[in-house]
């Protein structure tokens, strides 16, 4: 294996420092100063676009910034003081304009959710209250009412039995279907009674129908057997006769 070697310092070479250290009297700069040190502020360099000259503007933020200094006036009332600036808010109309949009939309909102008649299908929700009270509101402004909102008004609607279960009530309804059973009713259907029922009904009409779909089977290939059968005899052999 070949061993590679370094090759030896040039003569009069020395050891490289760090960039420039004003505390270090050996460090001595040279007379032109390094070349990063008056180099114009641009943009980097790199492959994807082309470097631009540095506007006044920017060469003048590199300098304050290398310079660490910050532009603030000396205040001419507190002498030994600097002047603070003041915040001016230049979208105040648009923000003010923003804050009445939002309150205007929030109060739209509530109206159409609190004050309008949703619900078409006859039931009551968590917003009838709110609704009956806008038309309390506008019957006693305008002191009239279409035919369906006196109907809303005046007679409630019905509650459904989802709401009443809610609400801890017993569900009821017209064909005793769902009738609670108790010690003065023991005699009446309850829903068990019309659940087994109607079980028993659909056992014995689905054994019904598996009945009379066995029997049309059945039929079907009696009569395809019979016509096998009457066709078989008709059927004869051909003969070839030579003479």
């Amino acid at each position: 294996m070949v061993e590679v070697e370094r090759r030896p310092n040039p003569p009069g070479w020395v050891p490289p420092k760090a960039p420039y250290n004003p505390y270090d009297p050996t460090d001595v700069r040279p007379p032109g100063g390094y070349p990063s040190e008056f180099a114009t502020p641009g943009k980097k360099v790199n492959w994807q676009s082309v470097p631009q000259n540095a506007s006044e503007y920017k060469k003048v933020r590199e300098t304050m910034k290398k310079l660490n200094y910050t532009p603030r006036p000396r205040s001419e009332l507190y002498p030994g003081q600097y002047k603070v600036l003041r915040r001016i808010n230049t979208y105040y109309n648009f923000n003010r304009g923003i804050k009445y949009a939002a309150y205007g939309l929030c109060f739209f909102g509530l109206t159409v959710s609190l004050f309008s008649r949703w619900n078409d299908g006859g039931y009551e929700h968590v917003f009838s209250d709110f609704y009956r009270a806008g038309l309390r509101f506008r019957q006693q402004m305008f002191g009239y009412l279409s035919e369906e909102q006196l109907k809303d008004l005046e007679a409630p609607r019905k509650i459904s039995e989802g709401s009443k279960a809610a609400r801890g009530a017993k569900p009821t309804n017209l064909d005793n279907s769902l009738a609670v059973e108790s010690e003065y009713v023991m005699q009446r259907p309850t829903t068990g009674h019309f659940l087994q029922a109607q079980t028993t009904l659909q056992a014995a009409e689905e054994q019904k129908m598996r009945e009379m779909d066995g029997n049309a089977i059945e039929a079907q290939i009696r009569q395809l057997e019979q016509l096998v059968y009457q066709e078989a005899p008709s059927e004869k052999k051909a003969r070839w006769k030579f003479w």
